[in-house]
Protein backbone atom coordinates (compact mmCIF):
# COMPACT_ATOMS: atom_id res chain seq x y z
CA UNK A 1 0.00 0.00 0.00
CA UNK A 2 0.92 3.63 -0.87
CA UNK A 3 1.50 6.21 1.97
CA UNK A 4 -0.68 9.45 1.83
CA UNK A 5 -3.21 10.58 -0.58
CA UNK A 6 -2.65 9.13 -4.42
CA UNK A 7 -2.66 12.07 -7.18
CA UNK A 8 -4.98 10.50 -9.61
CA UNK A 9 -5.39 11.88 -13.24
CA UNK A 10 -8.83 10.65 -14.93
CA UNK A 11 -8.63 10.92 -18.60
CA UNK A 12 -10.99 11.04 -20.71
CA UNK A 13 -11.45 11.79 -24.14
CA UNK A 14 -15.63 12.02 -23.53
CA UNK A 15 -17.04 15.62 -24.22
CA UNK A 16 -18.51 16.66 -20.59
CA UNK A 17 -21.60 16.78 -19.94
CA UNK A 18 -23.05 14.80 -21.92
CA UNK A 19 -26.67 12.80 -21.80
CA UNK A 20 -24.35 9.37 -22.53
CA UNK A 21 -24.74 7.68 -19.01
CA UNK A 22 -20.93 7.14 -19.27
CA UNK A 23 -20.28 10.74 -17.94
CA UNK A 24 -21.69 10.46 -15.04
CA UNK A 25 -20.20 7.53 -14.03
CA UNK A 26 -16.69 9.77 -14.99
CA UNK A 27 -17.84 11.74 -12.64
CA UNK A 28 -18.90 9.39 -10.06
CA UNK A 29 -15.81 7.68 -9.36
CA UNK A 30 -13.94 11.00 -9.37
CA UNK A 31 -15.76 12.03 -6.62
CA UNK A 32 -15.63 9.16 -5.09
CA UNK A 33 -11.71 8.42 -5.13
CA UNK A 34 -11.95 11.96 -3.75
CA UNK A 35 -13.87 11.06 -0.98
CA UNK A 36 -11.55 8.22 -0.12
CA UNK A 37 -8.55 10.33 -0.10
CA UNK A 38 -6.83 10.73 -3.28
CA UNK A 39 -5.51 13.92 -5.20
CA UNK A 40 -7.99 13.83 -8.85
CA UNK A 41 -8.03 15.69 -11.72
CA UNK A 42 -10.00 14.82 -14.73
CA UNK A 43 -8.83 15.77 -17.93
CA UNK A 44 -10.89 16.40 -20.71
CA UNK A 45 -11.00 17.88 -24.01
CA UNK A 46 -12.34 21.75 -25.02
CA UNK A 47 -15.56 21.94 -26.42
CA UNK A 48 -17.64 24.69 -27.72
CA UNK A 49 -20.80 23.13 -28.87
CA UNK A 50 -23.70 20.58 -27.14
CA UNK A 51 -24.55 20.79 -22.90
CA UNK A 52 -22.95 24.14 -21.85
CA UNK A 53 -23.72 23.69 -18.20
CA UNK A 54 -21.22 23.03 -15.73
CA UNK A 55 -20.59 19.74 -15.41
CA UNK A 56 -20.68 19.24 -11.57
CA UNK A 57 -23.64 21.16 -12.10
CA UNK A 58 -25.37 19.05 -14.53
CA UNK A 59 -24.43 15.24 -12.12
CA UNK A 60 -25.05 17.15 -8.93
CA UNK A 61 -21.27 15.70 -8.44
CA UNK A 62 -19.81 17.11 -4.90
CA UNK A 63 -16.95 19.39 -6.91
CA UNK A 64 -14.22 17.73 -4.51
CA UNK A 65 -11.86 17.33 -7.68
CA UNK A 66 -10.95 19.78 -10.49
CA UNK A 67 -11.25 19.80 -14.22
CA UNK A 68 -8.60 20.70 -17.05
CA UNK A 69 -9.18 20.72 -20.25
CA UNK A 70 -6.67 19.78 -22.76
CA UNK A 71 -7.00 21.40 -26.36
CA UNK A 72 -8.91 19.29 -28.79
CA UNK A 73 -11.37 19.94 -32.13
CA UNK A 74 -14.61 19.73 -31.44
CA UNK A 75 -16.48 18.49 -34.64
CA UNK A 76 -18.92 16.09 -33.65
CA UNK A 77 -20.51 18.31 -31.47
CA UNK A 78 -21.20 20.17 -34.54
CA UNK A 79 -21.76 17.19 -37.27
CA UNK A 80 -23.52 14.70 -35.07
CA UNK A 81 -22.57 10.88 -36.09
CA UNK A 82 -19.77 11.59 -38.24
CA UNK A 83 -16.68 9.17 -38.12
CA UNK A 84 -14.63 11.88 -39.86
CA UNK A 85 -15.33 14.69 -36.74
CA UNK A 86 -15.52 11.80 -34.41
CA UNK A 87 -11.41 10.08 -35.53
CA UNK A 88 -10.33 13.98 -35.79
CA UNK A 89 -11.72 15.39 -32.33
CA UNK A 90 -9.79 12.00 -30.74
CA UNK A 91 -6.74 12.84 -32.54
CA UNK A 92 -6.20 16.20 -31.63
CA UNK A 93 -7.13 15.17 -27.73
CA UNK A 94 -4.35 12.50 -27.93
CA UNK A 95 -2.02 14.76 -29.41
CA UNK A 96 -2.49 17.55 -26.91
CA UNK A 97 -2.38 14.71 -24.17
CA UNK A 98 0.87 13.16 -25.40
CA UNK A 99 2.44 17.06 -24.71
CA UNK A 100 1.74 16.71 -21.27
CA UNK A 101 3.97 14.76 -18.93
CA UNK A 102 1.71 13.40 -15.80
CA UNK A 103 5.13 12.22 -13.88
CA UNK A 104 4.17 9.88 -10.63
CA UNK A 105 0.89 10.79 -10.78
CA UNK A 106 -1.27 8.13 -11.46
CA UNK A 107 -3.36 7.94 -14.99
CA UNK A 108 -6.85 6.44 -14.83
CA UNK A 109 -8.55 6.02 -18.07
CA UNK A 110 -11.34 3.91 -19.81
CA UNK A 111 -9.85 4.49 -22.85
CA UNK A 112 -7.72 2.37 -24.31
CA UNK A 113 -6.41 5.18 -27.02
CA UNK A 114 -5.55 6.97 -24.05
CA UNK A 115 -3.21 4.46 -22.43
CA UNK A 116 -1.53 4.22 -25.37
CA UNK A 117 -0.48 8.03 -25.44
CA UNK A 118 -0.15 9.13 -22.11
CA UNK A 119 2.98 9.47 -20.96
CA UNK A 120 3.24 8.35 -17.30
CA UNK A 121 5.10 5.79 -15.08
CA UNK A 122 1.72 4.40 -14.10
CA UNK A 123 -1.59 3.68 -16.30
CA UNK A 124 -4.75 1.85 -14.99
CA UNK A 125 -6.88 1.33 -17.41
CA UNK A 126 -10.40 0.32 -16.86
CA UNK A 127 -12.55 -1.83 -19.54
CA UNK A 128 -16.00 -1.99 -20.72
CA UNK A 129 -15.61 -4.21 -23.98
CA UNK A 130 -12.97 -6.06 -26.66
CA UNK A 131 -12.94 -3.96 -29.84
CA UNK A 132 -12.79 -6.14 -32.98
CA UNK A 133 -10.08 -4.68 -33.90
CA UNK A 134 -7.36 -5.56 -31.21
CA UNK A 135 -3.78 -4.80 -31.82
CA UNK A 136 -3.81 -1.70 -30.43
CA UNK A 137 -6.31 -2.62 -27.91
CA UNK A 138 -3.76 -5.29 -26.60
CA UNK A 139 -0.77 -2.99 -26.98
CA UNK A 140 -2.91 -0.54 -24.22
CA UNK A 141 -3.23 -3.55 -21.77
CA UNK A 142 0.77 -4.37 -22.29
CA UNK A 143 1.24 -0.28 -21.07
CA UNK A 144 -0.98 -0.29 -18.43
CA UNK A 145 -0.22 -1.69 -14.63
CA UNK A 146 -3.51 -2.59 -13.55
CA UNK A 147 -6.80 -3.57 -15.53
CA UNK A 148 -10.31 -3.11 -14.12
CA UNK A 149 -12.56 -4.33 -15.53
CA UNK A 150 -16.49 -4.53 -15.31
CA UNK A 151 -18.16 -8.09 -15.46
CA UNK A 152 -16.23 -11.57 -15.21
CA UNK A 153 -17.01 -11.80 -18.77
CA UNK A 154 -14.27 -9.26 -19.86
CA UNK A 155 -11.94 -10.61 -16.96
CA UNK A 156 -12.35 -14.28 -18.59
CA UNK A 157 -11.60 -13.00 -22.15
CA UNK A 158 -8.92 -11.03 -20.91
CA UNK A 159 -6.87 -13.91 -19.10
CA UNK A 160 -8.03 -15.97 -22.04
CA UNK A 161 -5.89 -13.58 -24.35
CA UNK A 162 -2.56 -14.05 -22.01
CA UNK A 163 -3.25 -11.16 -19.53
CA UNK A 164 -2.31 -12.13 -16.04
CA UNK A 165 -5.26 -12.79 -13.94
CA UNK A 166 -3.94 -10.90 -10.50
CA UNK A 167 -3.39 -7.65 -13.16
CA UNK A 168 -7.39 -7.42 -13.53
CA UNK A 169 -9.99 -6.37 -10.73
CA UNK A 170 -13.80 -7.25 -11.49
CA UNK A 171 -15.29 -4.14 -10.79
CA UNK A 172 -18.89 -3.81 -11.80
CA UNK A 173 -21.04 -0.74 -12.04
CA UNK A 174 -23.05 0.77 -9.00
CA UNK A 175 -25.42 3.22 -8.15
CA UNK A 176 -26.36 6.14 -5.59
CA UNK A 177 -28.63 4.79 -3.04
CA UNK A 178 -29.06 7.93 -1.60
CA UNK A 179 -30.91 9.08 -4.32
CA UNK A 180 -33.96 6.54 -3.87
CA UNK A 181 -34.42 7.80 -1.00
CA UNK A 182 -37.85 9.33 -1.34
CA UNK A 183 -41.57 8.59 -1.57
CA UNK A 184 -42.36 9.61 -5.19
CA UNK A 185 -45.89 9.64 -6.35
CA UNK A 186 -47.53 7.70 -9.63
CA UNK A 187 -48.44 11.39 -10.28
CA UNK A 188 -45.26 12.00 -12.45
CA UNK A 189 -46.35 9.80 -14.84
CA UNK A 190 -48.93 12.52 -16.30
CA UNK A 191 -46.09 14.42 -16.81
CA UNK A 192 -45.37 12.00 -19.99
CA UNK A 193 -49.15 11.71 -21.03
CA UNK A 194 -49.11 8.06 -19.38
CA UNK A 195 -52.26 7.11 -17.47
CA UNK A 196 -50.79 6.76 -13.65
CA UNK A 197 -54.17 4.46 -13.02
CA UNK A 198 -53.01 1.16 -15.53
CA UNK A 199 -50.21 -0.95 -15.42
CA UNK A 200 -47.14 0.93 -16.39
CA UNK A 201 -43.82 -1.51 -17.73
CA UNK A 202 -40.25 0.83 -18.14
CA UNK A 203 -37.42 0.48 -19.96
CA UNK A 204 -34.77 3.04 -19.30
CA UNK A 205 -31.95 4.16 -21.48
CA UNK A 206 -30.77 4.38 -25.00
CA UNK A 207 -32.22 2.32 -27.57
CA UNK A 208 -28.81 1.18 -29.51
CA UNK A 209 -29.73 -2.03 -31.34
CA UNK A 210 -27.87 -4.63 -28.46
CA UNK A 211 -29.57 -2.73 -25.82
CA UNK A 212 -33.07 -4.20 -26.70
CA UNK A 213 -35.50 -1.76 -26.62
CA UNK A 214 -37.27 -3.05 -29.77
CA UNK A 215 -37.77 -6.07 -28.09
CA UNK A 216 -39.98 -4.83 -25.68
CA UNK A 217 -41.87 -2.39 -28.14
CA UNK A 218 -42.53 -5.17 -30.10
CA UNK A 219 -43.64 -7.02 -26.87
CA UNK A 220 -46.11 -4.31 -25.99
CA UNK A 221 -48.70 -5.42 -28.73
CA UNK A 222 -48.95 -9.02 -26.44
CA UNK A 223 -49.81 -7.34 -23.30
CA UNK A 224 -53.62 -6.75 -22.27
CA UNK A 225 -55.20 -4.02 -22.42
CA UNK A 226 -54.92 -1.91 -19.31
CA UNK A 227 -50.62 -2.06 -19.53
CA UNK A 228 -48.73 1.14 -20.35
CA UNK A 229 -45.63 0.29 -22.25
CA UNK A 230 -42.77 3.23 -21.91
CA UNK A 231 -39.03 2.96 -22.81
CA UNK A 232 -37.49 6.46 -22.00
CA UNK A 233 -34.22 7.45 -23.31
CA UNK A 234 -32.50 8.27 -27.01
CA UNK A 235 -31.55 11.56 -27.83
CA UNK A 236 -31.49 13.49 -31.70
CA UNK A 237 -31.72 10.90 -34.66
CA UNK A 238 -31.64 7.63 -32.38
CA UNK A 239 -34.95 8.75 -30.69
CA UNK A 240 -36.77 10.38 -33.72
CA UNK A 241 -36.01 7.24 -35.47
CA UNK A 242 -37.56 5.13 -32.49
CA UNK A 243 -39.88 6.83 -32.02
CA UNK A 244 -41.24 7.03 -35.98
CA UNK A 245 -41.01 3.28 -36.03
CA UNK A 246 -42.28 2.08 -32.45
CA UNK A 247 -44.55 5.15 -30.93
CA UNK A 248 -48.99 3.98 -30.62
CA UNK A 249 -51.58 4.62 -28.43
CA UNK A 250 -49.56 1.69 -26.58
CA UNK A 251 -46.14 2.31 -26.44
CA UNK A 252 -44.54 5.55 -24.89
CA UNK A 253 -41.60 6.55 -26.58
CA UNK A 254 -40.00 9.87 -24.34
CA UNK A 255 -36.55 11.44 -25.03
CA UNK A 256 -33.68 11.42 -22.47
CA UNK A 257 -34.27 12.86 -18.95
CA UNK A 258 -32.63 14.40 -16.43
CA UNK A 259 -31.07 12.21 -14.01
CA UNK A 260 -33.01 13.63 -10.98
CA UNK A 261 -36.12 12.20 -12.48
CA UNK A 262 -34.97 8.67 -12.75
CA UNK A 263 -35.39 7.54 -9.49
CA UNK A 264 -38.76 8.49 -9.50
CA UNK A 265 -40.08 7.15 -12.43
CA UNK A 266 -38.45 3.79 -11.80
CA UNK A 267 -39.92 3.65 -8.17
CA UNK A 268 -43.17 3.89 -9.77
CA UNK A 269 -43.28 1.72 -12.49
CA UNK A 270 -45.18 -1.63 -11.89
CA UNK A 271 -42.08 -3.59 -14.07
CA UNK A 272 -38.88 -2.44 -15.23
CA UNK A 273 -37.64 -3.94 -18.09
CA UNK A 274 -33.63 -5.44 -18.94
CA UNK A 275 -34.17 -6.53 -22.42
CA UNK A 276 -30.51 -6.85 -23.68
CA UNK A 277 -29.96 -8.62 -26.95
CA UNK A 278 -27.89 -11.98 -27.07
CA UNK A 279 -26.41 -11.02 -30.43
CA UNK A 280 -23.32 -9.05 -29.69
CA UNK A 281 -20.79 -10.31 -27.21
CA UNK A 282 -20.50 -6.67 -25.43
CA UNK A 283 -24.51 -7.20 -24.18
CA UNK A 284 -24.26 -10.75 -23.80
CA UNK A 285 -21.12 -11.31 -21.80
CA UNK A 286 -19.32 -8.22 -21.41
CA UNK A 287 -22.15 -5.58 -19.95
CA UNK A 288 -22.98 -3.85 -16.75
CA UNK A 289 -25.10 -1.54 -17.36
CA UNK A 290 -25.96 1.79 -14.86
CA UNK A 291 -29.86 0.69 -15.36
CA UNK A 292 -29.66 -2.63 -13.70
CA UNK A 293 -28.16 -1.26 -10.59
CA UNK A 294 -31.06 1.76 -10.82
CA UNK A 295 -33.58 -0.72 -11.03
CA UNK A 296 -33.03 -2.71 -8.30
CA UNK A 297 -32.12 0.41 -6.15
CA UNK A 298 -36.01 0.87 -7.23
CA UNK A 299 -37.30 -1.64 -5.62
CA UNK A 300 -39.34 -2.86 -8.55
CA UNK A 301 -40.08 -6.31 -9.92
CA UNK A 302 -37.48 -6.50 -12.55
CA UNK A 303 -37.90 -8.83 -16.49
CA UNK A 304 -34.66 -9.07 -17.99
CA UNK A 305 -32.85 -11.48 -20.37
CA UNK A 306 -31.11 -14.69 -19.65
CA UNK A 307 -27.83 -13.55 -19.95
CA UNK A 308 -24.30 -13.80 -18.67
CA UNK A 309 -23.37 -10.63 -18.07
CA UNK A 310 -26.91 -10.30 -16.44
CA UNK A 311 -26.61 -13.02 -14.10
CA UNK A 312 -23.39 -11.93 -13.11
CA UNK A 313 -25.38 -9.35 -10.65
CA UNK A 314 -28.98 -10.86 -10.76
CA UNK A 315 -30.53 -14.36 -10.02
CA UNK A 316 -33.28 -16.17 -9.83
CA UNK A 317 -34.08 -14.59 -6.34
CA UNK A 318 -34.43 -11.45 -7.32
CA UNK A 319 -35.26 -11.10 -11.19
CA UNK A 320 -37.52 -12.72 -13.52
CA UNK A 321 -36.01 -14.17 -17.01
CA UNK A 322 -37.51 -13.95 -20.19
CA UNK A 323 -35.35 -15.70 -23.66
CA UNK A 324 -33.13 -12.60 -25.05
CA UNK A 325 -34.95 -11.26 -28.50
CA UNK A 326 -37.59 -13.05 -28.01
CA UNK A 327 -40.70 -10.41 -27.85
CA UNK A 328 -43.38 -13.16 -27.26
CA UNK A 329 -41.58 -14.96 -24.27
CA UNK A 330 -41.19 -11.04 -22.75
CA UNK A 331 -44.61 -10.41 -23.07
CA UNK A 332 -45.29 -14.01 -21.10
CA UNK A 333 -43.18 -13.28 -18.66
CA UNK A 334 -44.48 -9.32 -18.45
CA UNK A 335 -47.80 -11.00 -18.23
CA UNK A 336 -46.96 -13.37 -15.10
CA UNK A 337 -45.26 -11.01 -13.19
CA UNK A 338 -48.43 -8.79 -13.22
CA UNK A 339 -50.81 -11.34 -12.25
CA UNK A 340 -48.93 -12.64 -8.97
CA UNK A 341 -47.79 -9.43 -7.40
CA UNK A 342 -46.58 -11.78 -4.03
CA UNK A 343 -44.10 -13.20 -5.72
CA UNK A 344 -42.86 -10.20 -7.64
CA UNK A 345 -42.40 -8.09 -4.32
CA UNK A 346 -40.75 -10.75 -2.77
CA UNK A 347 -37.93 -10.76 -5.74
CA UNK A 348 -38.05 -6.89 -5.70
CA UNK A 349 -37.22 -6.60 -2.37
CA UNK A 350 -34.67 -9.15 -2.14
CA UNK A 351 -33.26 -7.13 -4.88
CA UNK A 352 -32.64 -3.98 -3.55
CA UNK A 353 -31.15 -5.83 -0.15
CA UNK A 354 -28.44 -7.09 -3.06
CA UNK A 355 -28.10 -3.66 -4.12
CA UNK A 356 -26.45 -2.68 -1.02
CA UNK A 357 -22.99 -3.93 -2.43
CA UNK A 358 -23.09 -2.27 -5.48
CA UNK A 359 -22.63 1.33 -4.45
CA UNK A 360 -19.82 3.82 -6.01
CA UNK A 361 -18.32 4.30 -2.18
CA UNK A 362 -17.79 0.12 -2.54
CA UNK A 363 -16.76 0.56 -6.23
CA UNK A 364 -13.93 3.25 -5.46
CA UNK A 365 -12.91 1.85 -2.75
CA UNK A 366 -12.16 -1.60 -4.59
CA UNK A 367 -10.32 0.05 -7.62
CA UNK A 368 -8.11 2.00 -5.32
CA UNK A 369 -7.19 -1.08 -3.32
CA UNK A 370 -6.79 -2.83 -6.65
CA UNK A 371 -4.48 -0.13 -7.62
CA UNK A 372 -2.39 0.40 -3.92
CA UNK A 373 -1.64 -3.20 -4.73
CA UNK A 374 2.49 -3.69 -5.51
Amino acid sequence: MRDGPVPIAYVTSVRLPTDRAHGYAIMKMCEQFAAHGAQVELYVPTRRHGIKEDPFMYYAIKPTFSIRKLWATDLLGKFENSRAAFALDQLTFLLSLLMHRFGNTIVYTRDYQVALFARAREIVLEIHNIPERTFLFFRALSRASKLVVISNGLKDALVQGGVPSEKIVVAPDAVDLEEFDIQPSRDIWRNYGVDPNKKIVLYTGHFYGWKGGETLANAAKYLPDGVETVLMGGVDRELAEFKKTYASDRVHVIGYQPRENMPSVTMTADVLVLPNSAKPKISSHYTSPLKLFQYMAAGVSIVASDLPSIREILTDDTAFWFAPDDERALARQIEYVLSHPDEAREKAERAADAIKQYTWTNRARMTLNHIHQP
